[in-house]
């Protein structure tokens, strides 16, 4: 299904892997363990289908910014109308500016990027939102995922969880394709 629709956007494949759009994807995604709790969240729709098409550059903010593997978890949390990335376990460790940080140290051009869902540094709009209590009252993206959509507005990006569905996959990598196409005409 993917080959016929580049085809029709008239992408000749297989493309050397040299040429290909270049996709930022979180690196649990890819199998890496580096998740708070040691473990990685391996998707085969990233790991595979797409790695065929395009060149996949891992990220991962938390561990970029020095936090072991495994770390006590933190998450967001609304203070005063201000959402800040902080630890659970500690509430005074405050995270948010350098994982924000991070992505303003990317330096390679993108097609497009693929974030890790609810993660409190990549989520795109489903990460929870804790009270000052840890009450979970609404969504919001990770402090990362918040500053790449900022710093690359009209970049191509969803989670995995938007990659489900394979019209959204095909959407997704359309999407990609033509913003490496306007990029390189």
């Amino acid at each position: 299904m993917l080959p016929d629709l580049l085809r029709e956007l008239g992408v000749t494949l297989p493309l050397e892997p040299a040429h290909r759009p270049v996709v930022g994807v979180s690196a649990c995604l890819l199998g890496r363990r580096v998740r708070y709790d040691g473990d990685h969240k391996y998707d085969p729709r990233v790991g595979e289908t797409l790695a065929g098409l395009v060149r996949l550059r891992e990220f991962c903010p938390e561990a970029a910014i020095g936090l072991p593997v495994p770390r006590p978890p933190i998450r967001v949390v609304d203070l005063d109308g201000s959402q800040r990335v902080r630890g659970v376990a500690a509430p005074g460790h405050d995270f948010t500016d350098a994982l924000s940080g991070c992505a303003d140290r990317i330096e390679e051009t993108l097609d497009g990027f693929i974030l890790k869902a609810r993660s409190p540094s990549c989520g795109l709009g489903d990460t929870p939102v804790h009270d000052a209590a840890g009450v979970p009252h609404g969504v919001t993206d990770g402090a990362f995922a918040a500053r790449l959509r900022e710093r690359f507005a009209g970049l191509p990006m969803c989670s995995e969880t938007g990659l489900v569905d394979p019209q959204a996959l095909a959407a997704f990598v359309t999407a990609v394709f033509r913003h490496w196409r306007a990029r390189n005409q």
